[in-house]
C-alpha cells in the first residue's frame, strides 16, 4: 500500500492523500488490521498543521456539507490522552457555563484512554445524548445539549475499536474536539501534548471561531489546573496569541494533579454532583471554577478570567448549575 509506505518512511501525506485515508477509515469493507497499520503509521509520524487541517475538514465534510449553526454555540472539550486519570472536568464545566446563557452544544466520547469518557458519564447521571437533528431544541429549551461522537460521526465507531488497541493517543484524540457537527463560535481545547498547540491553533482559526482558547494544564493535563502555569493559545479570525495563567492568579489556592483524580464513571458521577450542589468544597471544586471562567471569558460572558472564575463561583452557590442539570432529567442529588 504505498500511502503505508509513505508513512513508514515519515514522509508526509498531500491533502488528496489525507482525503484517502479518510475515505479508508470509512469503508467497512477494509480489514481491520489494515486500518490498524495506517493509524500506527500515522501516529509515529506526528502529522503537520497541513495535514491536522485537511483530515478535520474531510471528517467533517463525511457527513456534514454543510454544517448546523446555532447563534454563539460554544464546545469545552479536551484530547484525553493526558493519563491524569482525572474526574470529568469539561464535563462539569459545561453545565456551569450553559448555567451562565452560553448556549452549548458539547461533543464527546465514550472513554478510549480514561476510565469514565463524557458519554460514560452522562449514561450514569441519566442525561440523554441527542441526534444532530434533535440537539438545537434541547439547547432552545435548556441551553446545553450534549451529541455523542460515534453517533454524530460513524467513522469513530469503525476506529474506536482500533485506537483502543494502541497504547497511545492518536490523531483522534485531536480532531474529535474540532469537529463538533455544529459550525461553533466559540470554543475552549485542552490539549495533552504542548508540542501540538500551535498546529491545533491554526486549524481551530480555519475553522471559523469568533474566538477560542487552547489551554495545556500545568504539569502536563488537558485541562486548566492549579498546580502551576497553565499554558494558553488564545485564537481570534486574525490573530494567536500565547500566553500562561496561573490559578493563584484568580484567588484560587494550589493543588497538585493527584487531587483531581477520579475513578471509574460511578466515582466521577459523585465528584461532579459535589461540584453541582455544592459540597464540594476543595480542589475538584476550584479546577471546575478555573476552566468555567476561561470558558466564559472566550464566550464573551465575562471580560476577563477573573471575572468568569467570579461568575462561576456564583453559579454554582446559587445552584444554577444544579438546576440546569435537574432540567434535563437528570438523577436526584
Amino acid at each position: 500500500m504505498e500511502i503505508l509506505k509513505k508513512l513508514m518512511q515519515f514522509q508526509n501525506l498531500t491533502e488528496a492523500e489525507v482525503q484517502w485515508m479518510v475515505d479508508f477509515f470509512l469503508d467497512e469493507n477494509v480489514d481491520e488490521q489494515e486500518k490498524l497499520h495506517i493509524l500506527i503509521a500515522f501516529t509515529m509520524k506526528r502529522e503537520t498543521t497541513e495535514e491536522l487541517t485537511a483530515l478535520t475538514k474531510a471528517l467533517i465534510a463525511s457527513m456534514y456539507q454543510t454544517q448546523p449553526t446555532y447563534n454563539n454555540a460554544m464546545c469545552v472539550c479536551g484530547t484525553g490522552g493526558d493519563r491524569s486519570n482525572s474526574f470529568n472536568i469539561s464535563t462539569t464545566v459545561s453545565f456551569v457555563v450553559a448555567a451562565a446563557g452560553v448556549p452549548i452544544i458539547k461533543h464527546g466520547n465514550r472513554s478510549i484512554t480514561s476510565k469514565s469518557g463524557s458519554v460514560d458519564l452522562l449514561e450514569a447521571l441519566k442525561v440523554e445524548t441527542l441526534s444532530v437533528q434533535n440537539a438545537t431544541q434541547d439547547v432552545d429549551e435548556k441551553g446545553i445539549s450534549f451529541l455523542s461522537a460515534t453517533e454524530t460521526y460513524p467513522v469513530f465507531k469503525y476506529i474506536q475499536p482500533i485506537r483502543k488497541r494502541i497504547p497511545m493517543p492518536t490523531v483522534f484524540n485531536i480532531v474529535g474536539p474540532m469537529i463538533n457537527p455544529f459550525q461553533l463560535d466559540y470554543q475552549v481545547m485542552g490539549v495533552y501534548e504542548p508540542s501540538k498547540m500551535s498546529m491545533i491553533a491554526k486549524t481551530i482559526q480555519t475553522l471559523g471561531r469568533k474566538r477560542a482558547i487552547v489551554v495545556h494544564g500545568a504539569n502536563g493535563m488537558d485541562e486548566a489546573t492549579l498546580s502551576g502555569d497553565n499554558l494558553i493559545y488564545e485564537v481570534t479570525p486574525n490573530e494567536i496569541k500565547q500566553y500562561t495563567i496561573n490559578a493563584k492568579d484568580f484567588g484560587l489556592n494550589y493543588a497538585d494533579n493527584a487531587s483531581l483524580i477520579g475513578g471509574d464513571v460511578d466515582v466521577n458521577k459523585a465528584i461532579t454532583l459535589r461540584i453541582l450542589n455544592g459540597t464540594e468544597q476543595g480542589p475538584k471544586r476550584d479546577v471546575v471554577l478555573l476552566n468555567a471562567g476561561i470558558a466564559l471569558y472566550v464566550s464573551e460572558k465575562a471580560a476577563s478570567i477573573q471575572e468568569g472564575v467570579h461568575q462561576a463561583r456564583k453559579i454554582i452557590d446559587k445552584q444554577f448549575a444544579l438546576k440546569l442539570y435537574q432540567q434535563l432529567g437528570g438523577v436526584s442529588v
